[in-house]
């Protein structure tokens, strides 16, 4: 199990480095634009659509990393007027949830991304980007949430024979 926990947790932290990466050719992209817009008057024309390309891999390939970390928003102000066996019990919850969730998510993304592959469906945007390339970025995503919900459970559940 050990060896398994070792391999996700390096997929995951490939997919936050594919996340950052992106964040970062974003944030050069919009600089460079600028500059370009205001130095020369040729704004980059294709920006627009790798910006809103480039979110969707920061939000679905970033979000099983902060899952690992804990780094969610949580309701502080609930949880701290609660016994820690409810709090226990409440994240155990959450995380069956979550679990849940994002198996269904990642269910009907993969087949919404296979059909886009299988059909190859292009967005209508000026570079004519196959489809696939951002909706397969939902299961993926999806996936390794579904399975940090899972380890987080497993992870409460040991905590909580702790505090019982």
């Amino acid at each position: 199990m050990e060896k398994i926990n070792k391999v996700i947790d390096f997929c995951m932290k490939i997919l936050s480095m594919i996340a950052a990466v992106a964040l970062g050719f974003l944030l050069l992209g919009i600089c460079y634009s600028t500059l370009s817009r205001v130095a020369f008057n040729k704004p980059l024309t294709n920006l627009v659509e790798y910006s809103t390309y480039s979110l969707m891999y920061v939000t679905f390939f970033g979000a099983p990393e902060i899952l690992k970390k804990k780094g969610h928003i949580n309701l502080d102000i609930i949880t701290t007027m609660i016994s820690d066996r409810a709090n226990s019990v409440l994240s155990m919850i959450v995380n069956i949830v979550g679990a849940l969730i994002s198996a269904v998510i990642t269910y009907y993304g993969g087949l919404v991304a296979i059909d886009n592959f299988i059909n190859n469906i292009k967005i209508m945007d000026s570079m004519g980007t196959p489809q696939y390339l951002l909706t397969a970025t939902i299961p993926i995503g999806m996936f390794f949430m579904t399975i940090q919900f899972i380890r987080n459970f497993y992870g409460d559940l040991k905590e909580s024979k702790n505090v019982a």
